[in-house]
C-alpha cells in the first residue's frame, strides 16, 4: 500500500442489489449514462476492508453476467467481482488474470477496463 491518503471506488449503482449499501459513505461525484449510473466514493483506509466486504456481498450476480467494482489510490488497484477481489496495480500489465476471470463469467472484454484508477485521470 501506498500512502495514507483515502481511497477512492467506483461502484456501477444498477449493479448494487441494496442500495442502502450507500448509507454512509462519502459519494464525491456521480456520471450518468444511458443505463447507468456510476458512483465514485471516498474511503478512509482504515474501513476499506469493510467497505469492499459490504459492496462484494452487494453485487448483483444474479443475472447472466456479474458486476464489479474498483477501488484505488497510489499504486493499489483492488477490482472486486461478487466472489473473487484482485490487489494489481494501474498498471494495465497487473491486471491480465482479473480479466481473464471476468471475462470467464461472460463480462465482455470492452467492460473489463478498471479506469480511472488512478486520482489524476478522474474526470468527475
Amino acid at each position: 500500500m501506498s500512502g495514507d491518503g483515502e481511497y477512492h471506488g467506483l461502484i456501477v449503482r444498477e449493479g448494487i442489489r441494496d442500495p442502502t449499501v450507500f448509507q454512509g459513505m462519502t459519494v464525491l461525484g456521480t456520471k450518468t449514462g444511458q443505463n447507468w449510473t456510476l458512483i465514485k466514493i471516498g474511503i478512509e483506509p482504515k474501513a476499506i476492508s469493510r467497505v469492499i466486504r459490504e459492496v462484494q456481498s452487494n453485487l448483483l450476480s444474479e443475472k447472466r453476467v456479474p458486476y464489479y467494482a474498483h477501488f484505488y489510490r497510489g499504486e493499489e488497484l483492488i477490482i472486486v467481482f461478487p466472489d473473487r477481489a484482485f490487489h494489481v496495480s494501474p498498471e494495465e500489465d497487473s491486471w491480465k488474470e482479473a480479466i481473464s476471470y471476468g471475462e470467464s463469467l461472460g463480462v465482455p472484454r470492452a467492460e473489463l477496463d478498471f479506469r480511472p484508477c488512478r486520482f489524476r485521470d478522474e474526470t468527475f
